[in-house]
């Protein structure tokens, strides 16, 4: 199986109409994920930015993210990727890829990963990097990836898009009892982690003005 992360931007004004359309068509939409062989789909949105959450029980990476074509209308376009088998020639897609810089599990079969689990609270913040910081960071990341790999949620991912990136876990936190081992044996990863990642980062505002490193996006639509 395979986690799959996207991103998406609103067009201007056009956030409380995109909501609108998502609740109204949301069983068609459930049945073009499914067609689509998706499943777990959740939709975060934070002001322009709408990142997507969905797992595949198929390993192949012709399965893809998309929206319909009429929310051309609500979502800017990117030119379409000339090794998708899913785009026709000279069409625009509506979602880009996010790349996965950072997971505490890695799942290996549909069942397994959702066999047994509780699912309370399904999460996800957005955050933006400083440019110049973006390598030191991914570095970290893959460093703490692989020196502790399973050691506190399996569900947390962080994708990267631009400086722009987005985590999501669920809740309750779960950890298998089978871990994975690393591929790093060293044991260099920062203890004071926080510290050391709060550089990287470019704050927001939130709505009283004070500072944020993460900001949660709501979430307008889940599979639960």
């Amino acid at each position: 199986m395979r986690r799959l992360l996207y991103y998406s931007q609103l067009r201007r004004d056009s956030e409380s109409e995109f909501r609108r359309t998502v609740s109204a068509e949301i069983e068609s939409l459930r049945s073009d994920w499914a067609d689509q062989g998706l499943s777990d789909v959740s939709i975060f949105v934070s002001q322009l930015y709408v990142f997507i959450y969905a797992e595949t029980a198929h390993s192949s990476a012709q399965t893809e993210w998309c929206w319909p074509l009429h929310y051309s209308r609500l979502l800017e376009s990117w030119p379409a990727d000339p090794l998708s088998s899913l785009e026709l020639e000279n069409m625009s897609r509506l979602a880009v890829p996010v790349i996965d810089i950072f997971h505490d599990g890695v799942p290996e079969r549909y069942d397994s990963w959702r066999e047994h689990r509780q699912v309370d609270e399904r999460i996800g913040s957005i955050a933006c990097l400083r440019p110049e910081m973006t390598a030191s960071y991914i570095y970290y990341h893959f460093q703490k990836q692989e020196e502790s790999a399973s050691s506190f949620n399996e569900t947390y991912i962080i994708g990267l898009f631009g400086t722009l990136i987005f985590s999501y876990h669920e809740l309750p936190s779960f950890i298998s009892e089978h871990k994975r081992q690393g591929c790093l044996n060293s044991r260099q990863t920062p203890a004071n982690w926080h510290e050391v990642m709060q550089p990287h980062f470019r704050s927001w505002k939130d709505e009283a003005g004070k500072d944020l490193l993460w900001m949660r996006m709501e979430r307008i639509h889940g599979s639960i």
